[in-house]
């Protein structure tokens, strides 16, 4: 049996986060100021050791039990209603596209979908080596000159990961210190109504019809959650980047009997793509140009259905994908088919993956945790599979408190939700047993209550459930050092 372990590394003295459950905040007046979004996301251009000097390398006490050989199956799943929580409305500025035209590049074919891999030698090394040991060997490469290629981290999760919000720190304090590698895969364009990403700038024109794993109950997605799609030759969907050239373009398509042609353009080359294929599945098709634009139509006639596109860099550095959605629980994951994640994997090859659903169900009081672990864990080992060079990380959910409801106290009326503790130890649980790295939110915020505390420095919102751009800043500046263990300085947003 391999060897079971798991690295904790918690910063004293660091921030809060929220906003995992589901609901986002956001401009509370409509004359609010763009810069008091979350998704103004601030961070400042110093390093993280002068805001959190004390960190330790303490491991929070596991409250969980090994789970017992011979478990019976479990015939039931909770429903969807009880763990899922609606989002509340976020403003959040309108996005505009700007006309570039880059020289024109040589264009490649699709990337078959992938099969599983036969052999994970990489997946030996995570099971009995060191938590997060290999990813921070590549960093260190990255950082001496001897890695030439990119490091790659994947997020999946809720409302945190769903617009960036917290994601969007993190990936600029890596690509700060290691290079930037380019944005990698995004959501097509408003694929949901507060969905937007970092560095880039995404519209839609024409008849799209977009679809989310939240609404519908059918094992239909990829691992972004969403599909856009069309049967107008009119139809277009423009990613700009704000980040400087890429060197490819990419866009991932529902392929299958019903599906049609799918025209793509990216730095002077346009190309037109067959998503016909005899069963279901996925196919990613990949332009090597150098430009700025990335344009996505419809071939007409027939359906195409658009799951993600990407622009990325041939040179070393950091790329920080980010997919979730408002609201979501890892319940949605039974939404999302197998072959279509596998060829995300594939496409994306990321080094690292994080785990980052949680905060959603710990406000759950009828959560059932054994359920709970065993849903997540078998998709985070099913990444795992399909990416045996990653290294994972389990995030346990930021402290969070609500007026209603049982749970202790932490004064002025505010209790913590009663799943919520036990939920994190059932996170480190999981993570322990898949030898992963886990990093412990609200111990380092300062503990359970610790929100409070933030609210009265406009660090969380007055609800005591999200964060505010400063909070999102904080964190994600901590949670970058605790990836590489050492000093960050974070970019100028």
């Amino acid at each position: 049996m391999r060897r079971q372990a798991v690295f904790s590394l918690k910063l004293a003295t660091a921030f809060v986060g929220v906003a995992g459950i589901g609901l986002l905040v956001g401009c509370q007046q409509a004359g609010q100021s763009k810069s008091n979004s979350p998704f103004a996301n601030v961070a400042q251009n110093r390093p993280i050791q002068s805001q959190f000097p004390t960190a330790t390398p303490t491991q929070r006490a596991s409250a969980i039990r090994t789970a017992r050989d011979g478990l019976q199956k479990q015939s039931s799943e909770l429903t969807e209603a009880t763990e899922e929580v609606e989002p509340t409305p976020v403003v959040v500025a309108a996005l505009t596209p700007t006309d570039v035209s880059p020289p024109a590049q040589r264009a490649t074919d699709a990337i078959a979908s992938p099969r599983p891999p036969k052999s994970k030698p990489e997946t030996v090394a995570r099971q009995n080596g060191k938590p997060l040991a290999g990813f921070r060997a590549k960093l260190a490469g990255l950082k001496s000159g001897s890695r030439t290629k990119p490091v790659t981290v994947l997020h999946i999760g809720d409302s945190h990961v769903a617009s960036d919000s917290f994601t969007r720190g993190i990936r600029r304090a890596l690509q700060n210190e290691y290079g930037n590698a380019g944005r990698g895969a995004v959501i097509p364009a408003k694929a949901f109504k507060y969905g937007v990403a970092d560095q880039v700038r995404m519209t839609s024109n024409g008849s799209w019809k977009a679809r989310t794993a939240l609404r519908v109950k059918e094992q239909r997605f990829g691992l972004s959650g969403v599909s856009v799609a069309t049967r107008s030759s009119r139809a277009k969907m423009t990613l700009l980047s704000q980040n400087g050239t890429f060197d490819w373009a990419q866009v991932t398509v529902v392929s299958g009997p019903s599906q049609g042609r799918v025209v793509v353009s990216a730095g002077g080359v346009e190309k037109t793509f067959d998503a016909r294929a005899a069963s279901k599945g996925s196919k990613t098709f990949r332009i090597d140009a150098k430009g700025s634009e990335l344009i996505v139509r419809g071939g007409g006639g027939s359906r195409i259905e658009v799951l993600s596109w990407a622009t990325g860099r041939e040179t070393p550095g950091v790329r920080y994908v980010n997919f979730g959605l408002i609201g979501a629980t890892v319940n949605i994951t039974r939404r999302f088919d197998p072959k279509l994640v596998a060829n995300d994997v594939k496409a994306i090859a990321p080094d690292l993956i994080v785990y980052g659903y949680g905060t959603n169900e710990g406000f759950n009081d009828n959560l059932d945790l054994k359920r709970y672990a065993k849903r997540g864990s078998a998709f985070m080992q099913s990444l795992a599979d399909a990416a045996p060079q990653a290294d994972l990380v389990y995030i346990g959910a930021a402290s969070g408190l609500r007026r209603k409801g049982k749970g202790a106290s932490c004064g002025g009326g505010w209790k913590e939700p009663r799943r919520l503790g036990p939920l994190r130890d059932t996170v480190q649980q999981m993570a322990k047993r898949q030898n992963a790295a886990y990093w412990d939110w609200s111990e380092a915020m300062g503990g359970r209550c610790a929100i409070n505390q933030w609210a009265s420095k406009k660090l969380a919102a007055k609800d005591r459930v999200h964060l505010t751009s400063r909070g999102y800043a904080r964190s994600a500046n901590a949670f970058a050092a605790f990836l590489m263990g050492g000093d960050v300085t974070v970019a100028q947003n």
